[in-house]
């Protein structure tokens, strides 16, 4: 059965002042997209036969301006949508890790407008307290990195703040299905976390030979959702 989705599917990346590790997952759905069955088409054979599956995805790169935006270590992306200017009823936004002193007030805005008209929103590391300091995350259960969940603890207790490598939760939603909430750890969790996302929404056969496969990412084992260590 196909499952193409018959509009795009659009997706914005919140990367500005990032870590870059953070937001390298995104990449696994860009390798779900018709795009890039068309660029490797020649490469394997038995691709042809995923084209129903492919996504015509939409990605939204943003930050404050359109100007050129830092994300580390010293790289420089050129954005093509602003916070102000982006759609707020997305199929999916990916919040990368910022240090606590980056709030720009666009961003925030964009997250308390957006939170309820997105179905689907992850984060990595720091991530989840850049949602949580918009105040949308209130009692929810959540995830950073480890290292710092006494700090996201004291900056923001009203976030109940979980030792895990991701956590899923529900989150409102206006439209039809059910909203949902990824949380991940460290920039490795947030990789295998975005794998298992794509596991669970689209056919395994077609999410493991077009993207987990070729890019080697395994999120089962002892890159789990749980720690193995404590």
């Amino acid at each position: 059965m196909s499952t193409r989705t018959p509009k795009p599917f659009r997706i914005a990346v919140m990367l500005d002042e990032a870590q870059i590790a953070d937001i390298v997952g995104v990449d696994i759905f860009g390798n779900l997209s018709t795009e890039y069955l068309d660029w490797v088409l020649s490469l394997a054979e038995g691709l042809e036969a995923f084209r129903e599956h492919t996504l015509d995805i939409e990605f939204f790169w943003l930050a404050t301006t359109l100007e050129p935006t830092r994300v580390t270590p010293g790289l420089r992306y050129l954005p093509n949508m602003t916070y102000d200017d982006c759609p707020r009823d997305l199929d999916l936004v990916l919040t990368g890790g910022t240090l606590l002193t980056y709030r720009p007030e666009a961003a925030a805005k964009f997250i308390r407008e957006a939170w309820p008209k997105t179905r689907v929103w992850l984060t990595t590391c720091f991530g989840s307290i850049w949602l949580a300091d918009a105040g949308v995350m209130a009692g929810v259960r959540a995830t950073t990195n480890r290292k710092i969940l006494p700090t996201a603890r004291k900056v923001a207790p009203q976030v109940q703040w979980l030792e895990q490598r991701w956590v899923v939760e529900d989150k409102p939603y206006d439209g039809e299905g059910k909203g949902e909430l990824w949380t991940a750890g460290g920039a490795g969790a947030g990789i295998d976390m975005i794998a298992q996302f794509c596991l669970t929404k689209w056919d395994n056969t077609f999410v493991r030979t077009m993207a987990l496969d070729g890019l080697e990412f395994t999120p089962e084992g002892s890159h789990g959702q749980f720690y193995s260590t404590p």
